[in-house]
């Protein structure tokens, strides 16, 4: 039997959003006559996950084979505004050229006029209506000269300014002008005349989102309005247009196999080294602890705006500042970081602990061959066809987030965001409200005025495991908040959020010098040191706080820690850290004392402040 090609349009109309990766749902219609057919779907994701192709289709029909296969012999050709604006450019230039060509003739005449300004000859004399009609013609012309010279100059910038802006117009067309294209062939035996409506599902992995949260507190006696946000990137090479989108906490790319325990030999642990990364400009120093920054640049050193800097395995992360740099607290456990960047090769940093790392991405060549997948067959992943709302729950959101449905599932989390959306192949990060929820908080400040002179902000929130929260950078009243982070996989039955410094309560420490000595008896001295730590608070509700401070251990014999006194705290044996835990009212101010004394030998020196 012959077989027939027949080319045929399918519109993207489901997308699932996955952590890494997402899965596009395309679909087509088309009629058939009896026969064995090959259709072709085209102007797919150049960057499909070869293994994921599942196709499905209607009617009285067999799929016998699924192919997918880069089109090498259709890269995209430049858009038809592209060409306009090259079209523009060398019209613009000839332009250029020839307004400094009219520009240089007047500059000429103006070097040829000053040059003959000497009449008649040495010896000859001038009529003086000859010398004045002679005067009147320089100076005329001249005038006529510099104003055309002029006119001309204002002619070119123009000229020139309209033609950087041409230049910045090509340089974010060619941006898209090298993206190729794929093909997904499909062949059918149709047995009867029938229309089918086909649906093809594939895997695309330069895409992904994470989560953020826009944390807003009208004042400490307020509940907190916690503001779910997804932050929604790819670059699959294929726009997502007025799409229904899933957004999922599962990622295709982790490894579902459960572990083995192997043997656990020990080995000594030799002095830490800077971490050299897969290039030798990539140095990654540890210092400090769970922090990882650094810079992110091309292979020409020129930094990148907008990449994506995600904790492996986990959805937390940040984005390069216009100068390439970025700074993300690592969950606890976190080894590895992953950076994406549009049209460039992902890296992984190797980063335990934190620290400083300089990234050099290359551009991304890799290109699909020719496959053969199955047509059919059960898939593990989400399908947005099997949605079910059964043992779904819809949470009260604010009134400018966006619809969402929360749907449950054994091991994922599934916002359904109910109106169409837009995600373009930019590599631009989009940000989609999911959820808003208001949430009874404890609020409760925290000083440790021995190191810092602040009072910090933080909310402690019970049964917050209903809220399903990801881990996530925090953010209040719209800023960011640096280090704070929400580390939703340590909290145990209360969650626990920093908020910040605030202002509004003062702190002080101060050492009293008329309850402070230093003694001589024998072979020994003894310090007294006694400390007033006051908390002041200016804000209008009253507030309850923490202050930590500590008394000193000894480490060696002849140094001795005693007389400790520390009215109204408690105070741990082993870390002898004290703690108190009292109110203040408004526009009030408390005052707590601590004293201790230490003995040691005279001739040594102790650091005791």
């Amino acid at each position: 039997m012959a077989q027939t090609k027949k080319n045929l349009e399918s519109k993207i109309d489901k997308v699932t959003v996955f952590l890494e990766a997402a899965q596009v749902q395309r679909s087509g219609k088309v009629a058939l006559m009896p026969g064995k057919y090959e259709l072709v779907f085209t102007n797919s994701s150049p960057s499909i996950d070869k293994q994921s192709i599942q196709v499905k289709a209607d009617g009285n029909l067999t799929v016998l084979s699924v192919i997918h296969q880069q089109n090498f012999l259709k890269e995209q050709q430049k858009q038809d505004e592209m060409k306009v604006v090259e079209e523009q450019k060398e019209n613009q230039l000839e332009k250029i050229v020839l307004q400094k060509n009219i520009l240089n003739v007047f500059k000429q005449e103006e070097a040829l006029l000053i040059k003959n300004q000497q009449i008649g000859g040495a010896n000859s004399g001038l009529k003086a209506i000859d010398l004045k009609d002679a005067a009147d013609f320089q100076r005329s012309r001249l005038t006529e000269v510099y104003q055309k010279q002029m006119e001309t100059d204002k002619i070119i910038k123009r000229l020139e300014a309209e033609l950087a802006k041409m230049n910045k117009q090509l340089i974010e067309l060619n941006q898209k002008s090298d993206i190729s294209t794929s093909e997904i062939f499909v062949t059918v035996n149709v047995k009867e005349a029938t229309t089918s409506n086909f649906v093809i599902t594939y895997l695309v992995k330069q895409a992904g989102w994470f989560p953020t949260y826009d944390i807003r507190v009208k004042d400490i006696s307020s509940p907190i309005h916690l503001q779910y946000k997804a932050n929604v990137f790819q670059n699959s090479g294929e726009d997502w247009k007025d799409v229904k989108m899933f957004l999922s906490t599962g990622n295709p790319n982790e490894d579902g196999t459960k572990p083995t325990v192997d043997p656990w030999y020990l080995k000594y642990i030799y002095s830490t080294q800077p971490i050299l990364l897969k290039s030798s400009n990539e140095i990654l120093s540890i210092f400090n602890k769970n922090v990882l920054s650094g810079k992110i640049t091309d292979e020409n050193g020129k930094p990148l705006a907008g990449a994506t800097v995600v904790a492996k395995g986990t959805t937390t992360g940040a984005v390069t500042d216009a100068n390439g740099n970025f700074r993300l607290q690592m969950p606890a456990g976190s080894k590895t970081a992953v950076v994406n960047y549009v049209g460039y090769q992902s890296r992984d940093i190797n980063a335990p602990g934190g620290g400083f790392a300089n990234v050099t991405l290359n551009a991304s060549t890799q290109y699909l061959s020719e496959v053969v997948v199955v047509g059919y067959g059960s898939s593990n992943k989400y399908d947005g066809d099997n949605l079910s709302n059964d043992n779904s729950f819809k949470k009260k959101k604010e009134e400018t987030a966006i619809n969402t449905t929360i749907t449950y599932q054994p091991t994922t989390t599934i916002y359904e965001i109910e109106d169409p959306y837009t995600i373009l192949n930019d590599g631009k990060t989009y940000m989609v409200d999911i959820n808003g929820y208001e949430v009874d908080a404890l609020y409760e400040y925290y000083a440790a005025p021995k190191l810092e002179d602040d009072a910090f902000l933080t909310a402690k929130i019970v049964d917050w495991q209903e809220l399903n929260l990801l881990p996530a950078n925090l953010f209040f009243e719209g800023t960011f908040l640096g280090k704070s982070i929400l580390d939703v996989a340590n909290a145990g039955d209360t969650l626990k959020l920093s908020l910040g410094k605030d202002k509004g309560v003062v702190i002080k420490r101060t050492l009293l010098k008329d309850f402070s000595s230093k003694k001589f008896l024998g072979s020994n001295k003894t310090d007294t040191r006694k400390y007033e730590i006051l908390v002041r608070n200016n804000k209008q509700q009253p507030i309850s706080i923490i202050i930590e401070d500590q008394f000193p251990i000894s480490t060696q014999k002849e140094i001795e820690v005693s007389d400790r006194k520390y009215d109204g705290a408690k105070l741990d044996d082993d870390t002898q850290k004290i703690t108190w835990l009292f109110s203040v009212d408004p526009k009030k101010e408390n005052k707590v004392n601590f004293k201790y004394e230490v003995k040691y030998p005279k001739e040594k020196i102790l650091q005791l402040d």
